[in-house]
């Protein structure tokens, strides 16, 4: 009997198998590469084949955060190492001095730290961890989550607008009215109260969503709707433990692959470009937005997309650049990644709002210090241009930090975080469901790490802005008359024993 679904395993073994075939093509046409060569590709496909076992794995023991590390290796480093083949462009690696042997430290690197976060993530058995449900409970309060979602981006678009003139006291706002937390409880909170919440409703959210992604990409966020795939496969894994889909899905989604690669090209130019003229003094909001984009149209042409924007593409989410740079150079980046200097970043950018102790930028916006040799990190120099944020990656933070001493730490970290995540329990559904999309989160966040300071500085308010607003998501159950005739019967029958009636609190 045909099942009626397919499971988003057999999808990533079939993308993974694509890329592996890919890059076996790719291994005569490496000459002349400035980056990597026919070593970087075995040791690729070598990648491509430990990724392809987990999944065997995973296929027989349900576990969300290997399907996660697989998506990071199949879509930011093998992808990554083919494309490299095809246009050998990166903005990252030439900051100071690399050479294809850099590509296979960084690879082999890879590949063994793998088998120390495979292995943490096995190690915890999810035995019959169960799927959460909204079944017996209603959403609370849909008018205040969509005032919440106003206020949330409303004061994104106002703090873009407006941030310089905004006394910095009230810089701990931007924590726990941050658009991206809330907006994630959002999605969270229309996964699982679908089935009940009315149509009006469920559309003036999705409205919302998408006007939050447009703003965004407008004013120069590239990852809007990659941020946007990514937050409700988070939400999916924490409520079913996996992701299937119909047959039907599956079709309508590989028709609709190329409008989604559109998109995704037209929206990186499009906020590339915004973000440059950002750059260069405009005051930039929505309506300026929008021009920016009718001129960005009348200037490109068909070519400039294939000739400019598809390499910075590839180079952008070529993950594997970034760490492949920070463990090339350990040395260089040593001044910035360190316990002390993220100390610093913590205390000034999380623990003292409205001013600095340290004058200390987060290490992903310190290393632009370094490799543009424009002087000692500082906040103060950095100024408004906090755009220009460097991925580290947990394999170059980690090989920075500690060098091989940091594969046991990285078994370490996938155990504890895997432990954590099965020991995870709440009485309300939401409330527990929303702590695992946190610990999901926290995982992702380390794989792309920008810094362990900025993971925590993140993190933090995420979880104190899920306590703060759980009144609104948080839902309440759904009392039946069967429970309410059971409940005064008890009630009586407690009064009539001699012992004191409940009471009711108003």
């Amino acid at each position: 009997m045909r099942t009626k679904y397919v499971d988003l395993n057999r999808l990533l073994m079939i993308a993974n198998l694509v890329m592996t075939a890919l890059l076996i093509s790719a291994y005569g046409q490496v000459l002349n590469n400035d980056y990597i060569d026919q070593n970087s590709v075995v040791l690729a496909v070598v990648l491509a084949v430990q990724t392809h076992f987990a999944l065997l794995i995973e296929r027989r023991r349900r576990d969300p955060f290997v399907i996660l590390l697989a998506i990071e290796m199949i879509l930011y480093y093998e992808l990554r190492i083919y494309t490299l083949t095809l246009a050998p462009y990166s903005f990252v690696f030439d900051r100071f001095r690399y050479t294809t042997s850099d590509s296979n430290h960084a690879l082999i690197f890879i590949i063994i730290a793998n088998l120390y976060l495979y292995a943490g993530l096995f190690a915890v058995r999810m035995k019959d961890l169960p799927t959460i449900s909204a079944s017996g409970w209603r959403p609370a309060a849909p008018t205040g989550v969509i005032v919440l979602m106003l206020a949330a981006i409303a004061f994104a678009y106002l703090s873009q607008d407006y941030g310089s003139q905004v006394p910095r006291v009230f810089d701990f706002l931007v924590l726990f009215l941050s658009s991206d937390n809330i907006l994630l409880m959002v999605l969270l909170y229309y996964f699982m109260f679908r089935q009940t919440l009315s149509r009006r409703v469920g559309f003036i959210i999705a409205l919302l969503i998408v006007a939050e992604m447009v703003m965004h990409t407008l004013i120069g966020t590239r990852s809007a709707i990659v941020g946007f795939i990514q937050n409700c496969l988070l939400v999916v894994l924490a409520l079913a433990g996996c992701v299937r889909f119909s047959r039907r899905q599956v079709l309508l989604g590989v028709g609709s692959l190329p409008l989604l690669v559109v998109a995704l090209v037209f929206s990186f130019a499009i906020s590339t470009y915004n973000r440059a003229a950002k750059e260069e003094g405009s005051t930039l909001d929505v309506r300026t937005g929008f021009q920016l984009v009718q001129e960005y149209g009348a200037q490109a042409g068909p070519q400039a997309s294939l000739e400019f924007v598809l390499p910075a593409i590839f180079a952008r989410v070529g993950f594997f650049d970034f760490s492949a740079e920070v463990i090339a150079h350990r040395e260089q980046y040593a001044s910035v990644i360190n316990p002390y200097a993220y100390y610093k970043s913590i205390v000034d950018n999380l623990l003292t709002p409205g001013f600095d102790i340290y004058d200390q930028p987060k290490t992903s916006n310190a290393l632009q210090f370094l490799y543009r040799n424009i002087g000692a990190p500082s906040k103060e120099a950095l100024g408004e241009n906090t755009y220009q944020s460097d991925q580290l990656g947990i394999y170059g933070e980690f090989y920075d930090l500690f060098g091989y001493l940091s594969l046991p730490l990285l078994f370490l970290v996938a155990y504890g975080i895997k432990a954590l995540y099965v020991r995870l329990q709440y009485p309300k559904p939401y409330v527990l469901a929303m702590k695992r999309v946190i610990t999901l989160f926290l995982f992702t966040s380390l794989l792309r790490s920008y810094g362990i300071d900025w993971i925590i500085v993140e993190f933090v308010p995420l979880v104190v802005t899920m306590y703060m607003y759980a009144l609104f998501f948080a839902g309440r159950p759904i009392v039946t008359p069967a429970d309410a005739t059971a409940a005064r019967a008890l009630a009586s029958a407690s009064g009539s024993a001699g012992a004191p009636a409940p009471t009711v609190s108003r």
